[in-house]
């Protein structure tokens, strides 16, 4: 949706909000989370969607040219997108540009999927009693901005890490780190953002969930 977005010409601020937004602001997603784990949760996760979501927005604005964000990254897609007819009904136009994107998108995200599943071993490792230090923040930090997962599937993934001994500094950074972005996903948008805008919004997910680890850890959760 996002590449979709900018490929119809919306701004680099607005195709980052809804990219962003839409998984880690997710109301359905809240609702569970606070079944699950806690409402206090969803404090943390709302308080830090919308520093991320506005302030990414707002950031990448201030330091990236407005012809670079607006005009670059389209027209690199549109000389790159094969030319299809204009006529048909709004279900055969959408039908073509369905199978234009699964034909570009669709391989490399199977590939870094399989990569990432490998590298599971590596990106969570065990969990012990004493998994509660700052290294285990920073990795599990690491690791939630390039793991891809489902929509939600944080929630269980988190809770029953907690069963297995991980302190909430880690638990939170995890639960903010692994909904907005992956690196699947940071790849296969880099056709539609200047790459500094994608670095910038790695490291602020990754700075963020840090953070939100140090807040959960501070509040007592």
């Amino acid at each position: 949706m996002a590449l979709g977005l900018r490929h119809g010409g919306a701004s680099v601020g607005a195709a980052l909000a809804f990219w962003l937004g839409n998984p880690i602001l997710n109301p359905a997603t809240m609702v569970f989370m606070g079944f699950v784990l806690g409402w206090q949760w969803v404090g943390l996760r709302v308080a830090v969607g919308v520093v991320l979501v506005f302030g990414v927005a707002y950031f990448v604005r201030w330091f990236v040219r407005e012809e670079e964000v607006a005009s670059q990254p389209v027209a690199a897609m549109a000389a790159a997108a094969p030319r299809a007819p204009a006529g048909g009904s709004i279900w055969a136009r959408w039908l073509r540009e369905l199978g234009r994107l699964s034909v570009q998108l669709i391989p490399e995200y199977l590939v870094l999927v399989l990569a990432l599943g490998a590298a599971r071993a590596w990106l969570f490792p065990a969990v012990g009693a004493h998994s509660t230090g700052v290294l285990w923040v920073l990795g599990l930090a690491v690791a939630g901005t390039l793991f891809v997962i489902p929509t939600a599937a944080e929630i269980p993934i988190v809770q029953t890490l907690m069963r297995g001994g991980l302190g909430v500094g880690p638990a939170a950074a995890l639960l903010t780190t692994l909904p907005p972005v992956s690196l699947p996903s940071l790849v296969m948008l880099a056709r539609a953002f200047p790459r500094r805008v994608l670095v910038f919004v790695a490291v602020s997910v990754f700075a963020l969930g840090v953070l939100s680890a140090g807040a959960a850890v501070a509040l007592g959760f």
